[in-house]
């Protein structure tokens, strides 16, 4: 409809047309997206960044959750929280994989018994020079009691479980205490080294 002056539009003109452009059933704000209606590939890239105390709240909430976050991965960032351990393993190493050694070292743990041993025997005049390294024992010898250290033995101690079975043999070298006297000794089994400090 037209007015009679100047050829204008009226007021109810201008307003049907905008109600023409924005029906009144618009929605005018983006409805929330609820977390469950991601996919769960993005679920579970966003529950990554969270702590492991924060996954297992999660964990309770709700089946879809549940399922989720009782995947490989997570099992593994919550054990290793229980256990204090950090992740040092090969990058390579895929999850099920890092989560089986480490429920397996947990296991290990759990089974060892203090009320067993072995008793290993020294057929030498030991001193106060020792080190234990990777399972090596080294003591340090001496050519009389209450002399000093001159030299050192060493063996590589068993395990509980073959114990009975197994030779105990003590390897070593013995020097003269006229010409030298071992004052500190110490092992570095990987790399094969037996450091000493030694006085002529």
């Amino acid at each position: 409809m037209m007015s009679g002056h100047g050829g204008h539009p009226s007021q109810n003109t201008i307003s049907s047309n905008i109600a023409a452009v924005f029906p009144n059933n618009a929605p005018q704000n983006p409805q929330p997206i609820s977390l469950l209606h991601i996919p769960p590939e993005l679920v579970t890239r966003i529950l990554l960044y969270l702590p492991p105390l924060d996954i297992i709240s999660c964990k309770r909430t709700c089946r879809i959750l549940y399922d989720l976050c009782s995947s490989s991965i997570f099992r593994y960032l919550i054990q290793m929280e229980r256990s204090a351990v950090s992740d040092d393993m090969n990058p390579g190493l895929h999850y099920p994989e890092r989560l089986l050694l480490l429920e397996n070292r947990e296991e290990a743990w759990a089974m060892l018994n203090f009320h067993r041993s072995v008793n290993v025997p020294i057929p030498y005049n030991p001193t106060g020079h020792w080190s234990f390294t990777d399972g090596a024992l080294l003591l340090g010898t001496a050519l009389d009691y209450h002399l000093p250290t001159a030299g050192h033995n060493y063996i590589t101690l068993p395990s509980l479980s073959d114990a009975r079975d197994q030779e105990l043999d003590w390897k070593g070298y013995n020097l003269e205490r006229e010409i030298l006297e071992i004052l500190e000794v110490d092992l570095a089994v990987h790399e094969h080294d037996l450091i000493a400090a030694l006085t002529v």
